[in-house]
């Protein structure tokens, strides 16, 4: 079956099976239309227009006027095609509470130029988001937006404008991997400087740890010689998803699911090939999508539904090497670099593709936060599953092979 046929077949899919999903998601976007009111992300493009800062009413006082227009200065006169956002974000609002989502609308009501983005989010204790468009974009603001969070993790007193500043120089320095590679190695917790400093009862707990540790590592070891797969620790709170969060995840898998196909129905000026391979991809996404209605939803899948719709939109974009999730957690994103991870507790090393924090967590040796399964009764990282029961650790979740979606559509998730 061609390629051109197969959209005409997913068009009517589309029709029967999802149109009031579609008119749902569509709403909150559809005021913008038909000469009514903008939509806010159409507001935020109109006012980057004007200016490279974007400031909500609500931070007026908190991001004076003065502090805006000196940053929007300086990043006129550089050479980075670089924007800043600060609004308030909160779950159910236009873009759901998500920096990306707001990014993203406000990046396709701009035009199709490369550039550059930053969100600021008080929701997550004052954090920036970066993201770079364009194919041949750098990850500037990505960098930026790692940076200024590194610099500030510890800084309560940091204001909205030093935060911003941080971000903006870093992404406009000739090396924003290295600035951010700077900000992480600068950053040492009070426990790794010593003794020195330490209030009196830090001290007696350490001594305290060292007359116990005889008694108790002997009984630890034998348990971690039985446990050959280490739990995830409890501080990952983000990857051990609740409920809520897990719902989330498969709300957005399936409303990008329908974005998408409609889409791809409606492509045009598309090489057949790409077509194709992007049609794979989201017949790939949809099988896993609509396994999770029968089975119940489960993390692994919800997060595989993502990384295949992610192949999909590089395979539409024509990139003919598709882009590597974050090995430890596609959650993470694919604004990945190659990395070396060296095996705790042992010798043995791999090459994988990883994103700034979790290559910054194993380049000290600390297990980055990865995502979690549950197998055989206990929470392990989902790369210890056996290749031959998860075709998500078969495969990275696409970061080591090629052939996840062929995978797939053999059936392999099943």
């Amino acid at each position: 079956m061609s390629a051109r046929v197969r959209a005409v077949a997913m068009l009517a899919s589309l029709t029967v099976l999802f149109t009031p999903f579609t008119a749902a998601a569509a709403a909150p976007e559809e005021s913008g239309t038909g000469g009514s009111a903008p939509t806010p992300a159409e507001e935020i493009a109109e006012s980057l227009a004007d200016s490279p800062v974007h400031v909500d009413p609500a931070y007026e006082t908190a991001f004076p006027e003065a502090e805006r227009k000196r940053i929007a200065r300086r990043i006129e006169q550089g050479q980075l095609n670089l924007y800043v956002i600060v609004i308030p974000l909160a779950s159910g609002d236009a873009w759901d509470g998500e920096p990306e989502a707001l990014l993203t609308a406000v990046n396709d009501r701009m035009g199709p130029e490369a550039r550059h983005m930053l969100a600021y989010d008080q929701s997550v204790d004052g954090t920036l988001t970066g993201t770079d468009f364009g194919p041949e974009s750098t990850d500037a603001a990505f960098y930026g937006a790692l940076t200024s969070n590194a610099l500030h993790r510890q800084d309560e007193g940091a204001s909205i404008a030093d935060r911003v500043e941080s971000a903006v120089d870093a992404a406009a320095s000739e090396d924003p991997a290295g600035a951010y590679e700077e900000a992480e190695a600068a950053y040492e917790p009070a426990t790794a400087t010593g003794f020195a400093g330490l209030p009196p009862w830090a001290l007696w707990a350490g001594i305290a740890a060292l007359v116990l540790l005889p008694a108790g590592g002997g009984l630890l070891l034998l348990r971690r010689r039985r446990d050959a797969s280490p739990a995830v620790p409890q501080h990952a709170a983000f990857d051990n998803a609740d409920r809520a969060q897990l719902r989330s995840l498969v709300e957005r898998g399936e409303r990008d699911l329908i974005e998408l196909g409609e889409r791809l129905s409606a492509a045009t000026g598309v090489p057949q090939r790409d077509l194709a391979r992007a049609l794979d991809a989201r017949d790939a996404a949809a099988r896993v999508h609509d396994r999770m209605k029968d089975e119940g939803p489960a993390l692994p899948e919800a997060a595989g539904v993502l990384v295949l719709l992610d192949l999909a939109e590089d395979a539409l974009a024509g990139r003919g090497s598709p882009r590597r999730p974050c090995y430890a957690n596609p959650l993470h994103g694919n604004r990945t670099r190659r990395a070396h991870w060296r095996e705790f507790g042992g010798n043995r090393t791999i090459e994988v593709p990883l994103c700034a924090e979790c290559a910054g967590a194993v380049k000290k040796r600390v297990r980055p936060t990865v995502l979690p399964v549950e197998y055989d009764g206990r929470t392990v990282p989902y790369y210890e599953v056996p290749a031959q029961q998860s075709v998500w650790a078969a495969t990275g979740f696409g970061a080591l092979t090629d052939d996840l979606v062929d995978r797939i559509l053999a059936g392999q998730h099943r």
